[in-house]
C-alpha cells in the first residue's frame, strides 16, 4: 500500500540528498544497511515496525524505519494541512519511494503541530477474501493452487508442475480454516518469488536457492511474518522467525531488499 502522490508544490529540492536516495533504493547494496539489520534485535524491531505501518507498503515502511524508527503516523505536508496540522519549522521530512512517480516527502505526527489526531485503525482484511483473491490472481503468474495435499513433501507444499500443468503448483488442505490456508499459501509463495525453487521460462523472479535449509526457512518466514502480521493472521513460519531471533544473536544470510519486495507483491495479490 502506498500513499497518494505529493502535491507538486511540496518538492523541496534542498531536502534531496543523492547519497541518501541511493541508500533508500538499495538496502542490500550498502554494507552499513546490511549490518544495521544483521543483529537479531534490530531485525526484530524492523519487523515490528513494518507490520505496524500497514498504511505503507512493506518496502516504504522499512525505508521509514531507516530514517525515523520512532515514527507513529506519517503524512505529506498537504495531507497534514487537510487534517488541521502543519509541519514544524525546520522539520526534516522522511523520503519514501513512489512507483512510477516522484519521491514522497512525509512528516511524522511528532514533527507537526495543530489539531489533535489519532492514528488510523483500519480493520484487518478477511482471511477468506485474501485467500480467494490470491488463489485467483496467482494463477495468472503460472502458479496453480490445488488440493488435497500431495502427500509427504519434504520441502513443503510447493512443487514444479507436471506435464500439462502450470509451471508451479501449490497444494492446500481444504479442510483447514481460511487463515491457516492463507498463511500456508503466503509461505509457499514467498519461497517461490524469492527464487528458492529456481526460475522458469517466462518467470520474473530470480533463481537463488538458499545456502541451507535454515536460511531458506528464515528468509521465507520473514516474508510470511510481514504479510500475515499485517493481515493479523497467525503463521507458523512467522513463529519460527520470532523463535530464531530470540535464540540467536544474528540473522541468517538473506536479501532484505527482496524480502520486502516479495512481501509487497504477495500482499497486493490478496487485495
Amino acid at each position: 500500500m502506498h500513499q497518494d502522490p505529493l502535491f507538486p508544490e511540496w518538492q523541496p529540492a534542498s531536502a534531496v540528498d543523492e547519497e541518501k536516495l541511493a541508500e533508500l533504493r538499495a538496502f542490500d547494496e550498502l554494507g552499513q544497511l546490511a549490518r544495521r539489520y544483521r543483529e537479531s534485535r534490530s531485525f526484530g524491531r524492523l519487523l515490528d515496525f513494518v507490520i505496524r505501518m500497514r498504511e505503507l507498503s512493506p518496502y516504504n515502511a522499512a525505508l521509514l524505519h531507516l530514517q525515523k524508527p520512532e515514527a507513529e503516523m506519517v503524512r505529506t505536508a498537504a495531507e497534514w494541512l487537510l487534517l488541521g496540522r502543519q509541519p514544524l519549522p525546520n522539520a526534516r521530512p522522511a523520503l519514501l519511494l513512489y512507483p512510477g512517480g516522484p519521491l514522497h516527502f512525509v512528516f511524522d505526527v511528532a514533527d507537526t503541530t495543530g489539531e489533535p489526531v489519532t492514528p488510523p485503525s483500519a480493520p484487518a482484511p478477511d482471511p477468506a477474501s485474501l485467500l480467494g483473491n490470491t488463489v485467483e490472481r496467482v494463477l495468472r503468474e503460472g502458479v496453480a493452487v490445488v488440493g488435497p495435499l500431495f502427500g509427504q513433501e519434504p520441502r513443503g507444499r510447493l512443487r514444479r508442475g507436471q506435464t500439462g500443468e502450470p509451471p508451479f503448483t501449490i497444494a492446500l488442505d481444504p479442510d483447514e480454516p481460511p487463515p491457516v490456508q492463507y498463511a500456508n499459501l503466503v509461505y509457499e509463495l514467498a519461497r517461490l518469488f524469492l527464487g528458492h525453487l529456481g526460475g522458469c521460462e517466462g518467470c520474473d523472479w530470480p533463481e537463488r536457492p538458499p545456502a541451507d535449509d535454515i536460511s531458506g526457512r528464515f528468509e521465507a518466514g520473514a516474508v510470511a511474518a510481514i504479510v500475515c502480521g499485517r493481515a493479523e493472521v497467525p503463521t507458523e513460519a512467522g513463529a519460527f522467525v520470532r523463535g530464531y531471533l530470540q535464540n540467536f544473536a544474528e540473522v541468517p544470510d538473506l536479501s532484505l531488499d527482496l524480502v520486502l519486495r516479495v512481501a509487497g507483491r504477495i500482499e497486493r495479490l490478496g487485495r
